[in-house]
């Protein structure tokens, strides 16, 4: 706590260790417990209108939204007053504030993050008179009807439940083709790797590869329940010169 004694009244007595506050101080201290008695309230009427705006249109608490809001007594030491006019003291207080919002409640998968588990979630959501927007759910920032928030986040809501089926049908499918060809082949090493097109963007392939070298790719077709052949390489090709792959390739059987 910082040195009080030049705002103290030199007539003034400390009293069970604790401060005798000059007039200003005083003043300083009432002003800030009346300000947040103030904003409290402000904030208070906020956030009800703010819950009336949802409500009025279709969204349900504990289902659709939260409201955490609420307010509690604290204790804290405070600095009040202004550097550059010498007035600056430091004073613990007990007084009142306010914490928590209005969150809308919607469901979260991310295959990239641990646990991969279809998760409960909260988003942030701001008011502007009757028009609210939430930029998680709309993908950007632009205020529209809440009716139209509330439709948006029941399709946010689907697609993640979505997202997390596909995940468990092609875990389960990459689960069920790593055991087949570990029993058919076992002296083969089966990986799962990452590939890359323009189109698809980033997959995974499951490869099994033999000592020699070769290996054949597989992609999951998670549709059909089933994997397809993606790539393959013949390591004996590699060492083989063009005069051998040709004298090789002229001696296949011709297609039929």
């Amino acid at each position: 706590m910082k040195n009080t004694e030049n705002f103290k009244d030199p007539n003034q007595l400390d009293l069970f260790a604790g401060i005798l506050y000059t007039p200003e101080q005083e003043k300083l201290i009432d002003d800030f417990i009346q300000n947040q008695k103030n904003q409290i309230l402000f904030e208070s009427r906020k956030n009800n209108l703010n819950e009336a705006v949802l409500t009025d249109n279709g969204f349900v608490k504990e289902v659709d939204f939260i409201n955490t809001f609420q307010t509690k007594i604290v204790t804290r030491e405070l600095t009040l007053g202004y550097s550059w006019s010498k007035n600056q003291f430091s004073t613990e207080q007990t007084y009142e504030i306010f914490e928590g919002d209005l969150f809308l409640k919607g469901k979260k998968f991310n295959s990239y993050q641990k646990p991969n588990e279809l998760i409960n979630d909260k988003f942030s959501v701001s008011f502007d008179g009757d028009k609210v927007q939430c930029a998680a759910i709309q993908n950007q920032y632009r205020y529209i009807k809440p009716k139209t928030l509330l439709e948006k986040l029941n399709q946010h809501n689907e697609y993640q439940k979505t997202l997390f089926k596909d995940f468990q049908r092609e875990t389960n499918l990459k689960r069920s083709v790593i055991e087949k060809y570990t029993k058919l082949y076992p002296n083969a090493v089966i990986t799962v790797t990452s590939d890359w097109t323009k189109y698809s963007k980033s997959f995974e392939v499951i490869e099994i590869k033999f000592k020699s070298g070769s290996y054949v790719q597989f992609r999951l077709d998670t549709y059909n329940n089933k994997e397809y052949l993606y790539k393959k390489h013949d390591a004996s090709f590699a060492t083989l010169s063009s005069d051998e792959l040709l004298e090789r390739f002229s001696k296949q059987e011709a297609l039929k």
